[in-house]
């Protein structure tokens, strides 16, 4: 499966989110860079193609802040934690 990354990088004061050849931005907080990259990241995620959002400062690696399983999973726990905190009749009436 391919993998489209979404970087978020400071570059003169100024945060950038970059894409492949792209860049979009500037932003004028890293808040407004990650949820904006979040959400093209998010978007551009279907069957065959994941995506992931990392912060990538000039020293160290790249910190991953999101993917797009990391998405689907949270889904699925939040789901799980709803059914489990149900009436045992209620689970039965559902079935």
């Amino acid at each position: 499966m391919a993998r489209v990354d979404f970087f978020v990088t400071k570059r003169v004061d100024k945060w950038f989110v970059d894409v492949g050849n792209e860049t979009h931005g500037p932003y004028l907080s890293e808040r407004d860079a990650v949820a904006d990259a979040i959400d093209a990241a998010a978007e551009t995620a279907n069957h065959r193609t994941s995506t992931a959002v990392l912060l990538k400062i000039r020293k160290g690696p790249p910190e991953e802040l999101w993917t797009s399983g990391s998405a689907a999973r949270a889904a699925a726990l939040e789901a799980a934690k709803i059914e489990a905190a149900k009436d045992p009749v209620e689970r039965t009436a559902d079935a």
